[in-house]
This record gives C-alpha cells, structure tokens and sequence, in this order.
C-alpha cells in the first residue's frame, strides 16, 4: 500500500504542472472530486475533463503550496494555498482546506475542497483580498 500522504503530496506537485492527464493515473476509476457548493465530478474521465477546463480559465498559473498536512489512516486533510492568476496578473493565494482519501491501490477515490467561494470571486475581480488571507504559520 502506497503512503497516502505520499500520494496526496504527488497529486498536488502535478497539479502544478496544470497536466490533467498526469493526474489520471493517481485517481481511481470510479473516484469523486467535489468543490463544496459545486456539483460533484464522479469518475476519473469526468473528474480530468474538470481540471483540463480549471486550467485552460487560469493558464497562466497554478499553484498548491501545502502549509499543513495530516493523515489518518487513508484520509489526508491539506490546509492548501491555491494561487491562480487574477485580471490584473496577480498571483494571490485563495486558502482552501482539502480532504483526499486514498485506496489500498495508492489511488484517491474521494477528492473534496472546501474554501470561501465568495473570496475567490473578489479575487478574479481585481480586488485586494490580502487582509483576507490566513497569516503565514510561525515556525
């Protein structure tokens, strides 16, 4: 069995690459991808025709920076910075808390984001949500 927080951390670092079909062989075949407040994508086919359209509306960037994560037993949770490019060419980070569970295969059978929708549409907006975001972690 595949490290589930091994997986996660590999299926974020691809999501970088903005390769929808890169990601494909981490998800299961009949795996759900569901940003909360949106429908479901169910199935690897639906859930890469998902992120192929989520990359071609931000092509010039996205990014997961991973700030905290934890494991338990197949279930990771990510406390996520997400960057996508705004009208003005910004990069900021929209957080985004993100539970993944992963099958004795190594492959992620469930995918769901939570974060403040109203946030990210500010953000595609133009406007300055940098007193909106989460301050850094103390180290």
């Amino acid at each position: 069995m595949s490290d589930p927080v091994d997986v996660v951390r590999k299926f974020c670092a691809l999501m970088e690459r903005r390769d929808a079909d890169a990601l494909r062989p981490l998800l299961a075949d009949n795996a759900v991808y569901q940003n909360v407040g949106m429908p479901a994508s169910t199935g690897v086919d639906a859930i890469v025709d998902n992120l192929r359209a989520q990359f071609s509306m931000f092509p010039d960037a996205y990014a997961f920076e991973i700030v905290n994560i934890a494991s338990y037993g197949p279930v990771v949770l990510t406390e996520r910075l997400d960057y996508i490019q705004t009208p003005d060419g910004g990069k900021p980070a929209v957080p985004v808390m993100g539970t993944f569970v992963v099958g004795n295969d190594g492959r992620i059978t469930r995918w769901t984001d939570y974060f403040d929708l109203n946030l990210t549409i500010k953000l595609l907006q133009g406007e300055d949500i940098s007193a909106l975001i989460p301050a850094a972690p103390a180290t």
